[in-house]
């Protein structure tokens, strides 16, 4: 049992639970599992399934497929895993839809944490690059204007090497939180990689987009020096560029801001920086 017992976790460590076919081993964790939690059969079917179903509703389920791959493995004289009960079952039993529900809430599941980024929920580096690039061709298209915030964050490796990367997750997550509550609904966000942000600012002037650019300053700079969270105040260097004959293509957009924002670094940090020059 014991062997079992650890063959079982590395399956489990390994997500594939819904592949075992031993008894025992499913009576033994579903009896563990109901001294864990009131909602056993709830939280051993969303293991199998990655889907939540309600406690009265789940354990009803569980005992139907448990039921289906005894008479299963009857009828074909060896032994049946859960999954493939399941499948079977739901199949068999006209509930098809339901497996079509898991697969397609499983799938949005994964296409949100591709598009967004684990820690700060704001678009992942792809995500931000692409909807830059659409918003400059719809600008080439209908002749409004667009603008970009390269924003980075001042003096971020000795903060996290003086006080730990947990902080430093704190504080990416704080300046992230900034921005949304700043920006406007319109206005994309991405975490264009470690502590750097990309801000697109659709049907907005560069003297708008600057504008906008020292106000994010220094409400981060307010909002960090009175975190009870965070060790100390931080501050944010930010280049911004708009459209202009030499820009070309999205690319040619953040070069131009992320240029502006080291500018604003050899300047002093904690400020500003336009890509044509323009304070």
């Amino acid at each position: 049992m014991i062997k079992r017992l650890m063959t079982t976790r590395e399956k489990i460590e390994s997500d594939v639970l819904s592949d075992i076919d031993d008894d025992d081993i499913l009576g033994f964790v579903l009896e563990s599992l109901k001294l864990e939690t009131d909602k056993p059969y709830s939280t051993l079917l969303q293991v199998i399934l990655h889907y939540e179903i309600a406690e009265d509703n789940a354990q009803r389920v569980w005992f139907d497929i448990v039921e289906n791959r005894r008479h299963m493995a009857a009828c074909l004289n060896r032994p049946v895993t859960i999954k493939t009960a399941l499948v079977d079952y739901f199949t068999r039993t006209g509930r098809s839809e339901d497996i079509v529900i898991f697969v397609k809430e499983n799938l949005m599941r994964a296409l949100n944490d591709a598009m967004m980024d684990g820690l700060t929920g704001l678009y992942s580096h792809a995500i931000i690059h692409y909807e830059l690039e659409k918003e400059f061709l719809l600008s080439q298209r209908y002749g409004f204007d667009v603008c970009v915030l390269f924003i980075d964050i001042d003096n971020f490796k000795r903060y996290n090497d003086e006080h730990g990367h947990k902080n430093g997750d704190r504080l990416l997550i704080t300046v992230s939180d900034q921005l949304v509550e700043t920006v406007r609904k319109t206005d994309k966000i991405g975490r264009y990689g470690g502590e750097e942000f990309l801000v697109v600012l659709p049907h907005t002037k560069l003297a708008a987009g600057v504008s906008l650019a020292n106000k994010i300053v220094r409400m981060i700079a307010k909002k960090t020096a009175t975190s009870n969270r965070l060790p100390e105040g931080v501050t944010v260097s930010i280049g911004v560029a708009g459209l202009s004959p030499s820009i070309m293509d999205g690319h040619d957009l953040i070069k131009a801001a992320d240029m502006a924002m080291y500018r604003a670094k050899r300047a002093g940090k904690n400020r500003v920086a336009v890509a044509d020059g323009i304070e």
